[in-house]
């Protein structure tokens, strides 16, 4: 750590661990599962956004992971290794502490605050999930082990808030309304597909990424030239759309319903990947140390998802079907999707991307034949489905856009490569382990 650092990934953590108090393996997840169910519930209750939910869970993921990896004699902190999360305050190795406790706190406050936009800071079920825990912990603990554990909680948040609140979110509230483009010159271009919306998130790629080194690192260029023409190959493109909407089976359009993920009835799609990975660590009896590896990992990669999915949204802002087939397919004036069209640009297919990047780090965690049972979705009246493993249900997620009319395969295409690309960039770039070699819980 005294030498120079070169570039931003040069200089990672070195700090550490401590070797009195007992060690975050000894505990279980089911702290951290509460507060992502009720995370998940909060999300979709208040309607919020795609794109805010995954910063929501990225941030989150990283307190979780902040919080107690003091405790984890073969892993880092992520400080120095995401963008300008420098040094955090740690506790001190020769004095005992008790890593949930220092973990509710810390989750709590930096909770509030995430929240803050959405929802009271008076909010009953924060308070009650937050008092119960540590009640339970404070019962266990000797007072001083207790007492020292929800001040480091209380530090150590308010250094990741502090960092939070750097990345332009707060920024982006704030800047003038989008115009969206017109398209009497431009015809390729979006639109809303529904009258009296609004764009959703137009200046999201002017936030901080994670680890991508900018929103456009992993930008797919449009691999197929808008067209009128019925011999084109966008015209083709549209067909199979409309095939899928007049053939599809029952199995299609059980899968466009289960990924659906609407903003309102559910937590979105980075909140379906929370609710699968909840459901894994309950399957696979995870500790807390592999628990928190997993849900920083995945949301630091959903949330990098989300920055290069939605600049290449925006950069080449195409039209979605049902604006072409309304404006530009015979008898097609009055056709609506199988599922609601979302109001942003069409390319690249978000979903795809985003569960993509899931899949990918959760198959490195826990292999290519993990299968789970995915109940995500019974609270609106939806069946559980089988996943088989991870890239089989990344691969429905992004084809369920497609059987639910409100995207081209060639945006889904381009959507699994640009989750590729960004997986591999964190993949390659976090080292959370200190000998540098990625995490496994095959078991």
């Amino acid at each position: 750590m005294g030498l120079l650092c070169l570039s931003f990934y040069s200089c990672k953590n070195n700090q550490p661990s401590n070797t009195v108090s007992p060690k975050t393996d000894s505990f279980s997840p089911d702290l951290v599962i509460e507060w992502w169910e009720l995370v998940y519930d909060i999300v979709a209750y208040e309607r919020i956004k795609p794109p805010v939910a995954s910063r929501v869970y990225a941030y989150l993921g990283v307190a979780v992971y902040e919080s107690v990896v003091p405790g984890m004699p073969d892993y880092q902190s992520l400080s120095g290794q995401i963008k300008d999360l420098q040094s955090l305050p740690q506790p001190d190795p020769n004095l005992e502490y008790d890593w949930p406790t220092v973990l509710v706190n810390s989750l709590y406050l930096v909770i509030d605050e995430v929240f803050s936009r959405f929802v009271h800071t008076d909010e009953k079920r924060f308070h009650q999930l937050r008092e119960r825990q540590l009640k339970d912990r404070k019962e266990k603990l000797k007072p001083e082990v207790y007492d020292r554990s929800i001040q480091h909680g209380k530090i150590l948040s308010k250094a990741l808030i502090k960092w939070m609140k750097e990345d332009n979110f707060d920024g982006t509230r704030f800047d003038e309304f989008y115009a969206i483009p017109s398209r009497n010159a431009q015809p390729a271009y979006w639109e809303p597909t529904d009258k009296n919306v609004d764009a959703c998130e137009p200046f999201w790629s002017s936030l901080r990424t994670f680890v991508l080194k900018n929103p456009a690192q992993c930008h797919i260029e449009l691999p197929v030239d808008f067209s009128k023409d019925e011999n084109s190959e966008f015209y083709k493109s549209v067909e199979e759309v409309l095939k899928y909407d007049r053939e599809l089976t029952e199995e299609e359009r059980d899968i466009a319903f289960h990924w659906a993920d609407d903003p309102g009835e559910t937590s979105t799609p980075p909140g379906h990947w929370t609710s699968i990975m909840n459901a894994v660590a309950r399957k696979s009896n995870l500790n807390l140390e592999e628990a928190a590896v997993m849900y920083a990992l995945v949301g630091i990669g959903i949330a990098d998802a989300f920055f290069a999915s939605w600049y290449s949204k925006y950069e080449v802002n195409l039209l979605r079907p049902k604006t072409y087939i309304r404006d530009y397919v015979v008898n097609g004036e009055g056709w609506e999707p199988l599922v609601e069209t979302p109001p942003f640009p069409e390319f690249t297919s978000a979903h795809a991307v985003v569960s993509t990047v899931a899949a990918e780090t959760l198959t490195q965690l826990f292999g290519d034949n993990y299968s789970l049972m995915d109940s995500t979705h019974v609270k609106i009246g939806l069946p559980v489905r089988e996943i088989k493993n991870f890239k089989q249900a990344a691969f429905e997620a992004g084809m369920s856009r497609l059987y639910g009319g409100i995207h081209y395969k060639f945006s889904i295409d381009a959507g699994f490569e640009q989750g590729e690309c960004v997986a591999k960039k964190i993949l390659d770039e976090i080292d959370l382990r200190r000998d540098r070699q990625l995490p496994d819980f095959k078991k």
